[in-house]
């Protein structure tokens, strides 16, 4: 017959105000209590002093109280530190004390300890007697029917919680305290308050002894965090206990996880401003895709929500903003389960590379991965002209000359070859001068970061046009002669001339007489036949030659270096479906073995 269980086991506190339990309201109280007397009773400093005293203990109080990390209270997390902090580290014994026989028994909670006196002996006798009824039932299940059976072994499965009830705790439902006599119920009501008697009276003697208890347990503390700060860590052999979520109100144990990818990336192409990923889904998912971006990469940039059926594919134009864009895909399944697929850092070949030479840049435009290759294109952008080193000769002949000169080089042909590797795998491509070389590289899929090398090896054709060159001719000793006709400028001159002259007349008296003339003499061009004879003793004469231009070959070598994201190939996520529960068929036990089954159970009269 089927089961149910009535959901009283969750043990979940009331809020009782706002959002505060009725021990955390306590707790608060008395943690204001304690803050207030801080600041009244301080013996020491000024009135400001004890306040910020005081506010310091409330607010740490109230932290402790009230404070959660991941919906664990601070003192739990606070002692899951200490634990990991000074716990073990390793086991110092040797190799064989790790190693089992038989597999540990599974952990089983701890009985609350026993009452002693009349209570103690009660729960002792009504074990004592649920084991006999088991073994019982259990010898009348291997003889009886199919259906006796079944129903024995559920009753042998009711165990008895040998838990004290609390206040205010609901009674456990017992149908077989109905047919026992009235006797038997006012039996088990004395053996209950006589237990609750005796818990009291413990409880009243643990108070009294607490405060030595609490200081010799900080005492304890403070010793063993010594030893094990000065002691290396050892392990037990015996440790392992099984992980499960708790909180202080609440149990709860997790649905198992089904294991398995759900989410697979199909292809990823990145571009200089913009990535596309194609998603494809191993099961019915609910998938929410977000970018991010911006200076520090966490202003969100792109936001969609869709659903996949299994197998379905969804393809995503995602932009790359800022230095350290990312993407993440978080996905939920038909079963509750959820996870996401991240890409960041080097998983994105942002930006794309480039590399500057001499004859040719180089920039990655785009690296596409797919599930069976990677594939992408590289753009260069080439010289026209550029500048040759050249050892010229200038003279030619009687002498020859040179010197380096640094001349204008025309480029008319730059061809070369890409050699691509990836993880040991290589591909070569011909480099397009004046267009987009592709690469395609068979890869087998695999999860990881691909890093993709790009090497170049380029060469150009150069024609270098040449200056004339200087052809020098000696030639020997001899004597020229040479006419000329030498044209002449007479400058023209002018001149005045005075002369005194004296007379003597007949009578002899004298006399003086000044003569004056002006001589002028005008300007002329004058020529005349002039012969020169040259004497060289030897000579060299120069004469410009044409010559043709030249042509040269220039190489350079380029790398390229990226990484990109790669995952495993899809396969589908096949669930091993439950086994269905068998319908129950409820048989009607006859008179004589239901009257059996009560006489064992002890429900009879």
């Amino acid at each position: 017959m089927d089961e149910h269980e009535v959901p009283t086991h969750v043990q979940a506190e009331d809020r009782v105000l706002l959002w505060f339990t009725f021990p955390q309201i306590v707790a608060l109280t008395a943690v204001a209590a304690l803050a207030y007397g801080v600041y009244q009773v301080a013996p020491f400093g000024p009135e400001a002093v004890r306040v910020g005293l005081g506010l310091v203990f409330a607010l740490v109080g109230v932290a402790l109280v009230v404070g959660r990390v991941g919906g664990r209270r601070l003192p739990a997390v606070a002692a899951d530190l200490m634990r990991f902090g000074f716990g073990p580290r390793h086991f110092a014994g040797p190799p064989v004390q790790l190693v089992r026989a038989e597999p540990p028994a599974p952990a089983v909670k701890q009985r609350a300890a026993e009452p002693e006196g009349e209570a103690g002996g009660s729960v002792a006798r009504q074990t004592a007697r649920a084991e006999r009824a088991a073994e019982a039932v259990t010898q009348l299940a291997a003889s009886g029917s199919a259906a006796l059976r079944r129903g024995a072994r559920k009753l042998v499965n009711l165990k008895r919680s040998t838990r004290s009830r609390t206040r205010g705790e609901r009674m456990p439902l017992r149908p077989r305290n109905w047919f026992r006599k009235r006797d038997r119920r006012n039996e088990s009501k004395r053996e209950y308050d006589d237990a609750r008697q005796v818990i009291a009276r413990e409880q009243r003697e643990h108070r009294s002894t607490r405060w030595p208890a609490l200081l010799g347990g900080a005492a304890a503390l403070a010793v063993g965090a010594s030893v094990v700060l000065c002691c290396p860590p050892l392990a037990s052999a015996d440790e392992g206990e099984e992980e499960r979520w708790t909180s202080d109100e609440i149990e709860f144990d997790p649905p198992p996880v089904i294991s398995g990818r759900r989410l697979f990336i199909e292809r990823l192409t990145v571009t200089q401003s913009a990535a596309t990923v194609v998603l494809k889904a191993a099961t019915n998912l609910e998938v929410e895709v977000r970018a991010f971006g911006g200076a520090d990469g966490r202003e969100p940039t792109f936001h969609r929500e869709n659903t996949l059926g299994r197998g379905g594919r969804s393809s995503y134009l995602l932009p790359l903003d800022g230095p350290v864009p990312s993407f993440t895909f978080a996905w939920r399944d038909e079963h509750g389960q959820a996870g996401a697929i991240s890409l960041s850092g080097d998983q994105l070949p942002y930006p794309l590379p480039a590399v500057e030479g001499e004859l040719c840049d180089l920039q990655l435009v785009s690296l596409v991965w797919r599930a069976d290759r990677i594939e992408g294109g590289v753009r260069p952008g080439c010289v026209a002209t550029l500048e040759e080193r050249v050892e010229l000769q200038t003279a030619a002949g009687h002498r020859a000359l040179s010197q380096t000169a640094l001349l204008e080089a025309q480029v008319t042909l730059v061809s070369g070859t890409l050699t691509v590797s990836v993880g040991g795998h290589e591909t070569t491509a011909v480099f397009v001068p004046d267009g987009e070389t592709r690469f395609t590289m068979a890869l087998p899929a695999e999860s990881g970061i691909q890093a993709v090398e790009i090497a170049a090896a380029l060469s150009a054709d150069l024609r270098i046009p040449l200056p004339p060159v200087v052809q020098l001719t000696h030639h020997p000793r001899r004597v020229e002669r040479r006419t000329e006709t030498v044209t002449l400028t007479r400058p023209g001159t002018s001149q005045t001339v005075s002369e005194t002259v004296t007379l003597t007349d007949s009578e002899g008296n004298t006399s003086s007489h000044t003569i004056s003339a002006h001589l002028s003499i005008p300007s002329a061009q004058v020529q005349k036949q002039v012969t020169l004879e040259i004497v060289h003793d030897e000579h060299v004469r120069a004469e410009l030659v044409q010559r043709p231009d030249l042509s040269k070959t220039r190489s350079e070598s380029l790398l390229l270096a990226s990484a990109i994201a790669s995952d495993d190939a899809y396969r589908a996520l096949i669930v091993e479906q439950e086994t269905e529960r068998p319908v129950s068929i409820q048989t009607r036990l006859s008179q004589a073995e239901l009257d059996e089954l009560f006489q064992i159970l002890g429900w009879g009269p």
